[in-house]
């Protein structure tokens, strides 16, 4: 059994990947290898076509949405320490938040906040 050279979680011989050198469980390997994009025309316009249908979001998602809502516009190092997530899991959900329109980043002096959108 290995640790996870980002997150310290136990792994198993199968379940470990190697990413330059570190050993990695599979959803830090995941959160290095897939970065989304948040500004993606494409994924604004297939998330539209979804939007007959009911809204199915995850729990992170729910949370960065809630959260916004009742204190925000808020940095993303605020939301992270508020959820207890990293910002690599906010970045990846709030992607999805921002292609579904119900989320926005904005410029706001020299920082980045959160908000409805």
């Amino acid at each position: 059994m290995s640790k996870c050279r980002n997150c310290g979680a136990l792994i198993e011989g199968e379940e470990i990947y190697g990413f330059f050198g570190e050993s990695l469980c599979e959803d830090c390997y995941l959160e290095r290898m897939v970065k989304l994009v948040t500004c993606d025309p494409w994924a604004v316009w297939g998330a539209r076509g979804t939007q007959e249908k009911a809204l199915q979001l995850t729990a992170i998602q729910e949370q960065i949405l809630n959260l916004i809502k009742s204190a925000g516009p808020l940095e993303a190092s605020e939301i992270c320490r508020r959820l207890s997530i990293s910002e690599a899991q906010f970045q990846n959900n709030f992607a999805t938040l921002r292609h579904m329109e119900l989320a926005r980043g904005f410029k706001d002096g020299d920082k980045v906040r959160y908000t409805l959108f």
